[in-house]
This record gives C-alpha cells, structure tokens and sequence, in this order.
C-alpha cells in the first residue's frame, strides 16, 4: 500500500483538522481527490454532531431532525452516501445517523424511505417510532418492511417447505396398497392389450398406485414471543416464520405477542409487514400470561410444540411461569424456551430462571432462525 493512500485513508478516518498534518494544503494540494472530497463531506455532516453535541450537552442531543420536520439536506446526504459509499458502508452511517445522532427527519418524508436500503436495522427503527411517523410515510414504511419481509422469506421458506414436505411411501415396502389409490387411468391405458372380446371383460395384469403421502393429523405450533425493546429483532424473524408456516398444511400456527399482555396476532400472519406495525415494542414482560394462555389454546396436547422467544427476565411472577411451563410439559406438550432468534443468536437471558425451566422439561437453546426451522422439523417427524 502507497504513503499517499495510506494519508488518504488517516486523513478521511481523522477529518480536517488532519489536513496538515498529513502534509496536504500547506502550500499545496490537498490529500483528498474530488470524490474523496465528497465522501469527506458526507462524513463530516454525520459525525461533526459527535461534536456539537458534547459541546452543546445532553439536552441538545435530539436536535438535529426530527419526526415531522423532513430534512432536505438529510434527503441528499442520504443520497450521496449510496453513491459514494459500499453497500455495508452506506448501512452503517444510516444506522448511525438514525441510532447515534436521532436524525429521525429521515423518516419523515416517503421520497427517504422510498430511497433507503432496505434492512432489519431501519425496520427496528420504523416499529420502534411507529406512533410519530407522520401518515404521509406510512404507506412507504409498510412497502419498505415489506421488502425486508420478502428477503428473509426468500431465504427462509425453501428451507421450511423442504422441512416440512410430506412424506411419500412406496407400495411394496411397507404397508398394502389400497383400492382408494389406485391409479385408474394408467391402469387401464396399461391393460387394454389383454382385453377379451369374447367374454366383453378386461384382465387386469398389472395394477399401478398413486404415491400415497402419510395421512397424519397436523402438528400445532405455538409461538410466543417476548416484545422487550431487546427482543425486536426476534419479532421480526418470529412474524415472517409464522407466515411462513401458516402456509403449510401440516402445521397450524399461532403467534402471541406479549409484554405486559398477551395479543393473539395469529389472524394477521398472512400480512406480516401490517402485523409488524401494529407490534407494541417495550413494556413489561409477563411470561406466565403468555404460557397460560398458549395452554388454553392445546387441543392435542401430543402434537402440540410451544416455543418461546424470550430473555426470561420476568416482570410480574415468576412462580407463575415455572408453574405454567410444568403444567405445559406435564399435559404432553413440547416447551422450547429461545434466549434468542436473530441472524447472531447472541444469548442474554435470565440463566436462573433458564435452569428451573429446564429443571421442568422445558428444553433452552439460542439458536437462529434456520436452526429453529431443524429443530422443529425433526421434532415434528420423530427425529
């Protein structure tokens, strides 16, 4: 690597007060070309506030932009970022500028929205400020989840309908072929050589079968799903696999949302982008309401699986859901408790809450969102 891109680089990393220490603008010309130039000033629109708000105090830290008052200036940084910038770089000073400096103006005006990249980061954003987005965006934020929904279902669904495909039996291994089976069209079209004019009666030689797929009851699968503002991104992975598997036949979904409630959103999976709006992210954490009311909802406890997403740090009363998760195992239903659903599976949760939850019956894993798909698969088929 050259000196000259190496002082590039420091100097983009350090900004202009850098400048003449790198040897640039002392008589000469500057360090940065002209699209570096660019870059640099893009930078210094989003991190110079790093500046002015330790000078200006906490009490100044929400500012610069926000919900109501779209920003032009913000509308065109935002715009050369895109295009000055890598894809995995654009992302990270969008989710600066949004997390870090509150330039919540971003969202306020759909030509922003309609421009920014999709991602599970600015979905978190647009639920977390769902209630002070201005209508005039909500069209676009609901087109904009949309498009983030689509990309984990892209990926996720192939891998649940190959999970889940049913089952297919050869006749002649295993198991008698049923007259209810039988192929009548091949078999006919088969045996119409050895028809007997005389006797007006057709022989049949060879009998052939539809594959006849398992006839099982469907499995019921339960989701219940903490909403804690740490548990966003779980919320999200959770509503587009619910979908999902409201689209198989071989399992019948239910998701249940609850912070200090309990909200059946199971009518909703079929619109996730909607479900995901309408999701009351923070509050409290009442576990124990949400395994009682899973519990209410088994009617075949034997092909039933529950499966909560939570950091089980309970907020109301923790006897509760040690006493609902043992009534839950005890019927026959099967627990999984996740510390985590997201694309890290980074496990925090309340470990000795965790320990008596297993001590119950209750299996505990952090694992993510494909990983759930196997697990549920080969509990569901016996494996």
């Amino acid at each position: 690597m050259t000196d000259s891109i190496v002082r590039r680089r420091w100097r983009l990393i350090l900004g202009a007060e850098a400048e003449a220490a790198l040897g640039g603008e002392q008589g000469g010309a500057s360090v940065l070309d002209d699209g570096d130039q660019r870059r640099d000033a893009a930078l210094e629109y989003l991190y110079g506030r790093e500046f002015e708000r330790r000078e200006g105090g906490a009490e100044d830290a929400d500012r610069y932009g926000g919900i109501g008052r779209p920003d032009p200036g913000a509308v065109r940084w935002l715009g050369e970022v895109r295009k000055l910038f890598p894809r995995s770089a654009a992302e990270v000073l969008q989710r600066d500028a949004l997390d870090r400096y509150r330039m919540s103006g971003l969202l306020a005006d759909p030509q922003v929205l309609a421009q920014a990249t999709p991602s599970i980061e600015l979905v978190q954003t647009l639920m977390a400020l769902r209630e002070r987005l201005p209508a005039v965006v909500h069209a676009e934020a609901l087109r904009l989840i949309r498009r983030v929904v689509e990309q984990l279902e892209a990926k996720l669904a192939p891998r649940m309908r190959a999970a889940f495909a049913p089952k297919r039996r050869r006749h002649g291994r295993g198991g008698r072929p049923r007259l209810a089976d039988l192929d009548w069209a091949r078999t006919l079209r088969h045996n119409l050589p050895h028809y007997q004019l005389e006797t007006e009666e057709l022989v049949l030689e060879r009998l052939f079968f539809h594959p006849r797929e398992e006839r099982r009851l469907p499995w019921h699968l339960w989701l219940l799903v903490d909403q804690s503002g740490s548990m966003s991104e779980s919320v999200i992975h959770c509503a587009v696999m619910a979908g999902i598997f409201a689209r198989l036949s071989a399992v019948r979904t239910r998701l249940l949302l609850f912070a200090d409630e309990v909200v059946d959103a199971s009518s909703q999976l079929q619109a996730p982008e909607r479900l995901l709006m309408g999701a009351q992210i923070g509050g409290g954490t009442n576990i124990g309401a949400a395994l009682a009311a899973a519990f209410a909802q088994v009617e075949v406890p034997r092909r039933s699986v529950v499966v909560l997403i939570s950091d089980l740090y309970e907020g109301h009363d923790a006897a509760r859901v040690l006493g609902e998760a043992a009534r839950l195992v005890g019927s026959g239903v099967q627990v999984l408790a996740l510390a985590a659903l997201d694309r890290r599976a980074h496990p925090d949760y309340d470990r000795a809450m965790a320990e008596q939850l297993v001590a119950r019956g209750v299996q505990m894993a952090a694992m993510t969102p494909d990983h759930l798909v196997d697990w549920l698969a080969n509990t569901m088929q016996g494996r």
